[in-house]
């Protein structure tokens, strides 16, 4: 009578290749989502901090002392309104003003996607 010698797999070792794989490619695909998430919100936080620094250069360029208050409206950038708010507030010299800028997906949403700081020397 002949001897056989197994040439392939048992159908354990086969379940346990299939399981090995599914959880790496588990893996991969959170990974991937999570890479997609931050890109988003990195994506949007680079809009907003434009928003907010053109915000600064227009009150630059205006080349006009900036009254203390608020000033608010919004801008279209990267295909999204933003909103933004520019507090100017006095400081302990006469010759500066401070300008806290707020940047806002949504006018009603109290959590700002981008806040910046910046000062402005008198004209």
């Amino acid at each position: 009578m002949m001897k056989y010698k197994q040439c392939g797999l048992t159908l354990i070792e086969v379940m346990v290749s299939v399981a090995i794989l599914a959880f790496a490619l588990s893996a991969l695909v959170k990974m991937t989502g999570q890479s997609i998430n931050t890109l988003t919100y990195l994506e949007k936080k680079t809009f907003a901090q434009w928003v907010a620094i053109n915000q600064v250069n227009e009150i630059e360029a205006n080349l006009q002392w900036p009254n203390v208050g608020r000033n608010q409206g919004q801008e279209d950038m990267g295909g999204l309104t933003w909103y933004w708010q520019v507090k100017t507030s006095l400081t302990d010299s006469v010759d500066l003003r401070r300008l806290d800028v707020t940047v806002k997906q949504d006018r009603q949403n109290e959590e700002a996607v981008y806040q910046l700081t910046a000062f402005i020397h008198r004209p």
